[in-house]
């Protein structure tokens, strides 16, 4: 499962999209699953374009 998630390109992580209220369950099953440093990064809005880092 760990090798579906990451890039073999640069063995760096991918991002995982879900649906906002599915979010906390999803983080916790990546942690449970041993992907300890998993974290919420960002969201999707509709809007114009932009990247904002935090």
């Amino acid at each position: 499962a760990r090798a579906l998630l990451t890039d073999p390109q640069t063995s760096g992580g991918l991002l995982v999209a879900c649906a906002p209220e599915a979010a906390d369950e999803v983080l916790a099953q990546l942690r449970a699953d041993g992907f300890a440093q998993a974290a919420r990064i960002g969201r999707l809005e509709a809007g114009a374009a932009h990247i904002r880092v935090s």
